[in-house]
């Protein structure tokens, strides 16, 4: 095409030149290599932020485009020998295309089933920081809620992110984007706070060290061994149960210094054993030769978080924000809810990632779990679920399994993980990756154009030398 000014007419020149076109494929190039090394060396989360969705990538995705459509535009009229050369072109263009309306009104999150039950809600990699407020410590209201990205732009001392709240503030001093973590306890002012124990299991055979914690004090913590389950903070007397599958043993706090307990016996109503104990003390619980010690106790407790900044995500590793309130700092990790006291009334502060309601519950009806012969480790695991419509319509069924998803209302279910109590090894929950692809169909489409154009252009090549 021809401009009649000279400076239109050079930036065209250039704009459909190869001094745009390949640095612009030099660039996409380095940032693609940039994006498999940070993700190697860090995790996916990590190349998202910092490569995949960067100014840069963005940037240089739509130089490509502009490029692609002004070399379509220069080459009018068009001509028949032009066809193949316009659809590569176009099929490119539609990909990109595509792939944007995906990362911009697509969902790619996970939905945790708890065994025979259900959910609705799908958690994505945004994250939120949320607070409620309570001045009766049982009615909690929403008083704060706003999106962050701490990841990109993290607080520090010098510029903490702050929360004003009337008469109070809540300021995060500081984010750790990968920490190592640990639970350390506290004693409470909380006239609510529950009581930890510490204890020792042991025999000739077995040595076993737990804590146990109450979120508050009208809640039960416990942990079950098999052959026999730990109870702290309920009153059996009151609980009015007509079996007992497994032997117990249940501790009610007394005093600053004693813990009442109570042993039963499988399938025995009727406690065979009870008393007090305090700090050092050994119980022996008559099975299988095992002693119960109390290392520690506080009748009234809370768990707090210590962290440690590391160089590389693990398994074990979580994002974790020092917080401020009054006087006091600590820890809170990713997901996670605390409690912030003041003068007249309660917070709970989370800082989490968001859940997004898909419209309609899923139910997990059935899970199924095959090892690896003389193993514990999972070979095969399933989801029966049923899909309940929004519309009134019947329910919908399906299995979702490893390799074998199940598709509903443009979402795609796959079957992720599953979580499992660390002490039974039993299931707890199915883990599903649920994705949400509405460019779909726009890069299968730019895929087929650009298949298309490549064939045509071959054939049209071929005839060109069979021609000369």
């Amino acid at each position: 095409m021809r401009f009649k000014n000279p400076l239109v007419q050079k930036f065209w020149k250039f704009s459909t030149s190869f001094q745009l076109g390949i640095p612009v494929l030099v660039a996409l190039t380095i940032l693609i290599m940039w994006g498999t090394i940070v993700e190697s060396q860090y995790d996916a989360f990590a190349a998202e932020k910092l490569v995949y969705r960067s100014w840069m990538m963005y940037l240089t995705m739509g130089l490509l485009v502009y490029n692609l459509a002004i070399v379509v535009v220069d080459r009018m009229p068009w001509k028949s020998r032009h066809i193949p050369f316009i659809l590569v072109h176009a099929g490119i263009i539609l990909i990109v295309i595509g792939g944007y309306v995906t990362q911009k009104y697509g969902l790619d999150g996970s939905m945790m089933l708890p065994i025979n039950g259900k959910n609705n809600y799908v958690q994505v990699a945004q994250t939120d920081v949320v607070v409620y407020a309570t001045f009766d410590g049982d009615r909690y209201t929403k008083v704060f809620e706003s999106e962050v990205d701490f990841f990109l732009h993290p607080p520090t001392e010098d510029k903490p992110y702050k929360i004003n709240l009337g008469d109070a503030e809540i300021t995060v001093k500081k984010y750790l984007k990968y920490a190592r973590v640990s639970k350390k306890l506290k004693k409470s002012t909380d006239a609510n706070a529950g009581a930890s124990v510490k204890f020792q299991l042991q025999n000739a055979n077995v040595q076993q060290v737990e804590t146990l914690t109450q979120n508050s004090k009208t809640k039960t913590a416990d942990v079950n061994f098999g052959p026999l389950k730990v109870v702290l903070g309920h009153d059996v007397k009151d609980k009015g149960r007509k079996d007992r599958a497994t032997n117990e043993i249940y501790f009610n706090a007394k005093s600053d210094t004693e813990l009442n307990y109570e042993l039963y016996r499988k399938e025995e109503m009727k406690s065979f054993k009870s008393g007090r104990i305090k700090i050092g003390d050994i119980i022996s619980t008559g099975w299988m030769g095992l002693e119960l010690r109390l290392l520690d106790y506080l009748l009234q407790a809370t768990e707090e978080w210590d962290a440690v900044e590391v160089d590389r995500p693990t398994p074990l590793t979580s994002p974790a924000l020092l917080l401020q309130f009054g006087d006091k700092t600590q820890w809170t990790l990713l997901n996670d809810v605390i409690k912030l006291f003041g003068d007249n009334e309660a917070f709970l502060f989370s800082f989490q990632n968001r859940r997004m309601d898909i419209g309609f519950p899923v139910y997990l009806k059935k899970f199924e779990m095959t090892h690896y012969d003389g193993t514990q480790k999972a070979k095969t695991y399933s989801s029966a679920v049923e899909i309940v419509p929004p519309n009134g319509n019947a329910p919908v069924s399906g299995l979702i399994a490893m390799n074998e998803p199940l598709k509903y209302a443009g979402y795609t279910f796959y079957q992720a993980s599953f979580n499992q109590d660390e002490k039974t090894g039993e299931p707890t929950a199915s883990v599903l990756s649920v994705n949400l692809d509405p460019g779909r169909w726009i890069k299968y489409l730019g895929s087929l154009v650009l298949s298309l154009g490549i064939v045509w252009l071959f054939v049209q090549t071929r005839r060109r030398k069979t021609a000369q």
